[in-house]
């Protein structure tokens, strides 16, 4: 396997990459769809996983345009401040972040969930950033995976993103890293197959868990050996 040289920081979308939050996600999301729009439920599921990857609130936007979507999201947000409160990192999963922070490289998650909720969920965990969704408003541009983030990235740490390579489970993830032109891994999930990504941006390759990852970069010392 060919891997990517020159990697010096690791990047993770969050619900569905590192916890296994998004099939609770779609069955709020579409009870709330279903009430809200009378979307049938399985019909609103599919949707909800079709569009995931941005926020909650931009989702329904584009599912239901010219609707009143936005109370609907705030009650998405509300339910799952206090569902989060019961999300942990798994051990293994923090276990490998400590490990390719060990070896030098930096770990960063860059989410569409909201702000406070990353930081809160990523407050002991393994990694040396945490970045979530902030609406824009009137004085404030707002931030967001993708661009946003990436930038704030390479300002932080003073690392160009052609030293990036990014890793997240839907196909909204594979085509924000092609605009922002980072390197990208797909993690397959139950919701997103191989032919789902090569449909969104053709050539993606995947990764069956997250323990794959290893083999896909060089080490530090093989990235420093072939500047």
């Amino acid at each position: 396997m060919s891997q990517e040289q020159n990697v010096r920081v690791l990047v993770f979308d969050l619900d569905g990459t590192l916890v296994p939050t998004m099939e609770d996600y779609a069955d709020r999301a579409a009870q709330l769809m279903e009430e809200s729009f009378g979307t049938p439920f399985a019909l609103a599921r599919r949707s909800y996983f079709a569009t995931s990857g941005l926020p909650f609130e931009k989702q329904l936007r584009q599912l239901y345009p010219g609707q009143d979507t936005d109370p609907v999201a705030q009650r998405f947000e509300d339910w799952k401040d206090g569902y989060l409160t019961g999300i942990a990192i798994a051990p293994d999963t923090a276990a490998l972040l400590q490990r390719w922070r060990d070896s030098g490289l930096l770990v960063v998650i860059s989410s569409n969930n909201l702000e406070q909720y990353v930081e809160r969920l990523a407050s002991d965990w393994p990694v040396d950033c945490a970045l979530g969704y902030r609406a824009p408003s009137m004085d404030d541009p707002g931030f967001a995976k993708g661009e946003p983030h990436f930038g704030a990235i390479e300002e932080r740490f003073g690392i160009d993103r052609s030293a990036f390579l990014f890793t997240g489970d839907s196909p909204n993830d594979a085509h924000i890293a092609a605009a922002a032109r980072v390197r990208f891994r797909a993690l397959l999930t139950d919701a997103f197959g191989p032919e789902d990504f090569e449909r969104a941006v053709p050539g993606t390759r995947t990764l069956m868990n997250l323990a794959d990852l290893g083999d896909h970069i060089a080490t530090v010392a093989d990235a420093v050996t072939s500047l």
